[in-house]
């Protein structure tokens, strides 16, 4: 199992500011993180319609967490990209994958899937922020 680019890119991007705290432009954020600009501006545009970001427009502008990083959980981040992560996902990808038809790993897949939930239910931008330091 990995993440989508978008996702990796949003864990970047709200990691950044948890780290560095205050307001960052997305220039900023482009030149650190040296993610593309245009698909930046639109995860932004996506962060903040899901109140994960707040933007502060004017010349003194940009962005920052909207709420202390934590009560922000990678599943938040994940609902705000629109990649929500359930547990009755196939690991190989069928969509037609369920308990009536499962796919050839859909029973030694279904405790991991759950674990997985659970710790993006529960991983904060703080515990990421954390255990970066510790590495």
């Amino acid at each position: 199992m990995h993440f989508s680019k978008t996702a990796q890119y949003a864990i970047r991007v709200m990691s950044y500011l948890t780290r560095y705290e205050g307001v960052h432009s997305a220039a900023t954020l482009h030149r650190e993180l040296e993610l593309p600009y245009k698909y930046l501006t639109k995860l932004l545009t996506q962060l903040e319609k899901s109140s994960l970001v707040t933007a502060a427009r004017g010349r003194e502008g940009g962005f920052s967490l909207a709420r202390s990083a934590d009560a922000i959980t990678l599943h938040d981040i994940f609902n705000a990209i629109g990649e929500p992560l359930h547990a009755s996902q196939c690991i190989l990808g069928f969509e037609a994958c369920d308990a009536s038809n499962p796919c050839a790993l859909h029973h030694q897949w279904l405790e991991p899937r759950v674990l997985i939930d659970e710790i993006l239910l529960h991983t904060t931008l703080s515990d990421l922020n954390e255990r970066q330091h510790k590495l």
